[in-house]
């Protein structure tokens, strides 16, 4: 069944809300219209403080009454609800032909099953579903973590799913075993593999760390430029062994003090526990240079956790902003090609994952292949919306650790509009689900979510 849904994604880099309009019949998966419109400064602003607020605030109802909430609320929806507008404008889409809008929310606050310890778990994304269905006419998807978390999952990574259905028209054209990287302000990678027989095959994922996220912090903090921009000032730095290894060390630690590289998956990443700061005795383009090497190097040390009984892929696929870096770019490709400084700790993993690599992995933009990688998140999300309509699950416990296969998402219709949806999509797929008549503004499993 073709199924055209638009996919919504605004990420921890708080830079832009990029939507995508997407069709879906079975494995063939294609992209018909773009849009990215960039996030105001002042929004930006906004968030970064809201998100100080949240970690303090006791529950998302009293978060709610801030008036800080209820100005990023509602801007943020009204700027989504313009990227959405100016898609269908310019790709003349006939609105009576999409089925939904898959929203993302922004995320304010994440404290997973994983690293909770004896704080109950929850997930907090905001937006205003029923504003968004109203401004566009469409009707909306959206709170795809809680139904996740609150089946003992992480409520991330999201993505592995929506990777699978890619791998699988990939192989369609001989294209495989295939991994995801996504290079964007917390890396994330899915990997389809195959047991050494080639029988049997492996889908998960798993959030690797802070990527872009800690050369993007001291550009900000030390040069008030918002990115390493071509890896301009990295190149004039160096890969200091020292530097990288209190970076590994130190600069991802969980809430509870545990190096987030060296857990075991399934896990997801806050930015909140992301930290650098510089040493003095480097200069800071080598201190830059380090952390953006680091980025790379998190990749290939997370090929550890692959099961010994299943082999590695053989292509990546590589998507999301901080991949643009080309100093990062360079060093994936050369550490996957066994060249690269390696910490000493270390070296017996690299062995290992050097020995499972198969003799030379292709490395490319999943634009390569014919999916862009500008809008892969949006269309994660377009994805998820389709997969609520189908009524299958969107999230698994081989990559979020969920109890059982969970389905994900709730919906609310537009005050005029949605037919489509209610009398054909849904009643096809023999889908119960009704719509939400009181929809909130925060995810259902935000903080406090257990004595409801």
């Amino acid at each position: 069944m073709k199924i055209r849904t638009i996919g919504v994604m605004t990420g921890n880099s708080l830079d832009a809300a990029d939507v995508v309009l997407t069709a879906f019949d079975d494995d063939d998966i294609k992209d018909e219209a773009f849009y990215t419109l960039p996030y105001p400064a002042e929004l930006k602003e906004i968030f970064l403080r809201l998100k100080e607020v949240a970690k303090d605030c006791p529950s998302a109802a009293a978060l709610s009454e801030n008036p800080l909430f209820l100005s990023a609320v509602r801007t943020y929806t009204q700027l989504v609800a313009e990227a959405v507008n100016k898609l269908l404008e310019n790709s003349g889409a006939d609105k009576a032909e999409i089925a939904a809008v898959g929203f993302c929310g922004q995320t304010c606050d994440h404290c997973p099953p994983s690293v909770a310890g004896n704080i109950a778990p929850y997930t907090l994304q905001v937006g205003d579903p029923q504003l968004l269905a109203d401004l566009t006419g469409l009707p909306v998807i959206y709170d795809f973590r809680s139904d996740d978390l609150m089946n003992g999952g992480e409520g991330a990574p999201l993505a592995p799913t929506h990777h699978l259905h890619v791998a699988r028209a990939l192989a369609a054209r001989g294209i495989g075993p295939v991994a995801f990287c996504n290079g964007g302000n917390t890396g994330n990678m899915t990997l389809i593999t195959y047991t050494q027989n080639g029988l049997k095959p492996e889908f998960t994922g798993w959030d690797v760390g802070p990527f872009n996220h800690l050369p993007d912090l001291l550009m900000r903090e030390y040069l008030r430029e918002p990115y390493d921009k071509d890896g301009e000032t990295g190149r004039q730095g160096q890969v200091q062994p020292e530097l990288l290894q209190k970076f590994f060390h130190g600069a991802a630690l969980t809430a509870s003090g545990q190096n987030f590289y060296e857990e075991q998956p399934p896990k997801s990443a806050d930015p909140r526990w992301y930290r650098v700061e510089t040493d003095g005795r480097f200069t800071f383009a080598d201190n830059l240079r380090t952390v953006e090497y680091l980025s790379a190097y998190s990749y290939v040390y997370n090929l550890r956790y692959i099961h010994p009984m299943f082999t590695l892929p053989t292509v990546y696929l590589l998507y999301g902003g901080g991949w643009k870096n080309p100093l990062v770019k360079e060093d994936f490709e050369k550490l996957m090609h066994r060249q690269g400084v390696i910490l000493p700790e270390h070296e017996f993993v690299f062995e290992n994952i050097f020995s499972r690599l198969p003799e030379n992995p292709q490395i490319a933009f999943a634009d390569k292949y014919g999916f862009s990688g500008e809008y892969m998140e949006a269309r994660i999300f377009a994805d998820a919306a389709r997969m609520k309509i189908l009524n299958q699950p969107f999230t698994r416990p081989e990559t979020t650790g969920c109890r059982t296969p969970t389905v994900c998402g709730v919906y609310v219709l537009p005050s005029a509009g949605g037919e489509y949806l209610l009398t054909r999509l849904l009643k096809e797929n023999n889908n119960p689900a009704a719509p939400v008549t009181s929809p909130l503004t925060w995810s259902r499993a935000a903080k406090g979510w257990q004595s409801k």
